[in-house]
């Protein structure tokens, strides 16, 4: 029953979709589906008809024939002219139907908070909903389609068969059951098989990245792993691939009895309706006629339950895109957002902060303390897995505290609009966006509520260092960006000084960068830094960097380790206390001496 019931939600859910973005062209074509089931019995019919009509003018009989011959001509052409008109309408009903379902995939996704995507459960989720795109969708309106055909012409069916023999009716519908029941409980079975195994098919694409990026691909080249991850790769295939063989051969048999069952139907009711005509019970143009019937509501029938048994199929994995259509930011607005009105860089305090990420049990920040004073440079230091990229999450409201608060001039963050508080910040983590946009577009994309402003977009390269590679180019600030568009292919230094140049056109009144220069040189990092250390004391920027050259030119520096804040001072402070931050430092002047 819960099957059912998940089957008729997506079935609603699906056709909402075609109902909402195309209406005139999904009732038109309903419509001539509706009139396409109505034909084959007014085709046999008149076939019938036209035999008995033959027979009684061999007989002697003086019956007018020609408008009969003339009906059934035109019914059966009708399906041609139907035909062209459907297909047609639903062309034009599907191409703008994938638009309209694309663009709001495209919306729901970009809507879903940054916490949310990494989840493994929602990974997961992704993983089931559109291994096959947005073509369940598509599929389930198209087959509900022909099941609206289908159910016409049995309904029109049933009306004559029974009024015929309602025991030959019964015998032919029943015997048809089983075939139905087989597709109703393998396709159930298949999506379990791609329902469980979505951690392993992430995995699959992960692996298949090495093989297909332009990136990967090269360092799997020159590792020679490419063999390896082949054998995993075609590992996963054959254990994936076994278990769907496996219910394939059960199923081939299965659903051959189903078949030989409704084959046996059929053919009885067949026999019962020639003895009926061979007894002079009806003449033999009905024989013609009930034939017809019979085998179009036998095909009528097989066509409904395939057609509502494929629709089960996807329904399963459209279920799993109304779970993700229904997904809930873990990141909740207040209904009434406090407004900052920020004109300047305001005081952030982090308040007995501690935060664990979602289903797991360890602590990633524990009660931390601390104040990032307006229009300071701060620095952020300490090992690997420390915290620093989760601190900067928690400001960045990606995430909030699971205890504690952050306050920015005293109002806590969780009373702030998201989009009010990501309008003031300017951010650059590790893993950044590349735009093969023109290279003015590129830069400016971080304002996309605003014109390029050229002479912005050229500070900004000048101060990440990328004006004089720019320059170099043919076309400058209007180069098209990135070898797949014909373009100009930057090197990774390169890409990260355009990144940081985005970045900072941004303009925010907190700038964030996190390892921003580790694909840069030495030379040009040092002036980045130089320029970002320079940055008006309106402006706030908080930098993490396992540079300590970088690190100790800023006025604050956290240190963090084990998840905890252990120091804070400045440069010289620190170095005096002798504490973690004057053990790693000079661990690294060591190193830099050798």
């Amino acid at each position: 029953m819960n099957n059912i019931t998940n089957y008729f939600i997506s079935l609603k859910f699906s056709l909402s979709f075609s109902f909402r973005y195309v209406p005139k062209e999904t009732i038109i074509v309903f419509l001539l589906f509706i009139l396409g089931g109505f034909i084959p019995y007014a085709s046999a019919f008149l076939l019938g008809e036209l035999v008995n009509r033959v027979i009684q003018i061999i007989d002697g009989s003086n019956d007018k024939i020609l408008y009969v011959v003339i009906l059934y001509a035109l019914v059966n052409t009708l399906p041609l002219l139907l035909g062209n008109l459907q297909s047609y309408v639903n062309r034009i009903r599907m191409i703008k139907f994938q638009m309209e379902t694309a663009l709001e995939l495209l919306k729901k996704r970009e809507s879903i908070d940054i916490a949310t995507y990494e989840d493994p459960k929602f990974q997961d989720l992704l993983q089931r909903s559109f291994r096959n795109g947005l073509s369940p969708i598509f599929q389930i309106t198209n087959s509900q389609l022909d099941a609206i055909r289908s159910l016409t012409s049995l309904i029109f069916g049933t009306v004559l068969a029974i009024h015929f023999n309602l025991y030959i009716y019964m015998i032919v519908v029943l015997t048809a059951i089983p075939s139905f029941y087989t597709d109703i409980k393998y396709a159930s079975k298949f999506w379990s098989i791609w329902a469980k195994d979505s951690p392993e098919q992430r995995k699959l694409n992960d692996l298949q990245q090495h093989l297909t990026s332009r990136t990967f691909l090269v360092e799997t080249k020159l590792l020679q792993s490419g063999r390896k991850l082949m054998n995993i790769i075609k590992n996963i295939f054959l254990d994936f691939n076994n278990k769907q063989l496996g219910l394939e051969k059960n199923r081939v048999w299965q659903t051959s009895f189903a078949d030989l069952v409704a084959f046996i139907g059929f053919s009885f009711g067949l026999i019962l309706v020639v003895k009926s005509v061979t007894r002079g019970e009806y003449p033999v143009g009905t024989l013609v006629y009930m034939i017809s019937t019979l085998s179009s509501i036998r095909k009528s029938v097989s066509d409904l339950l395939e057609s509502v048994s494929g629709q089960y199929e996807n329904s399963l994995i459209v279920k799993d895109m109304i779970e993700f259509f229904d997904t809930k930011s873990l990141i909740v607005e207040s209904q009434n957002p406090v407004t900052l009105g920020l004109k300047s860089a305001p005081e952030i305090i982090f308040d007995d902060v501690s935060f664990k990420y979602y289903n797991s049990d360890k602590w990633s920040l524990r009660n931390v303390n601390l104040t990032f004073k307006a229009g300071d440079n701060i620095g952020l230091v300490g090992n690997n897995g420390a915290g620093k990229t989760t601190l900067v999450k928690l400001l960045c409201r990606i995430y909030d505290p699971t205890e504690g608060r952050i306050l920015i001039n005293g109002i806590d963050l969780k009373d702030v609009s998201t989009k009010e508080w990501w309008g003031y910040m300017a951010v650059m983590f590790q893993d950044y966006a590349n735009y093969d946009f023109l290279v003015k577009d590129a830069i400016a994309i971080s304002r996309p509520d605003k014109p390029v402003n050229l002479t912005k977009v050229i500070d900004a390269a000048k101060t990440s260092q990328s004006h004089d590679f720019i320059m170099e180019w043919k076309d400058k600030y209007d180069e098209q960006l990135g070898v797949e568009f014909k373009g100009k292919e930057p090197s990774k230094g390169q890409r990260q000084k355009l990144s940081i140049a985005k970045i900072l056109y941004r303009d925010g009144f907190v700038l964030i960068l996190d390892e921003p220069t580790a694909s840069v040189d030495a030379e040009a990092e040092a002036k980045i830094f130089d320029s970002i250390e320079n940055l008006p004391k309106d402006r706030t920027a908080i930098l993490i960097s396992h540079d300590f050259s970088t690190i100790s030119q800023c006025d604050k520096i956290f240190v963090l380790d084990k998840n905890y804040l252990v120091e804070e001072g400045s440069h010289k402070e620190l170095m005096s206390k002798g504490g973690l931050y004057s053990e790693l430092y000079k661990l690294q002047a060591k190193r830099f001496k050798k």
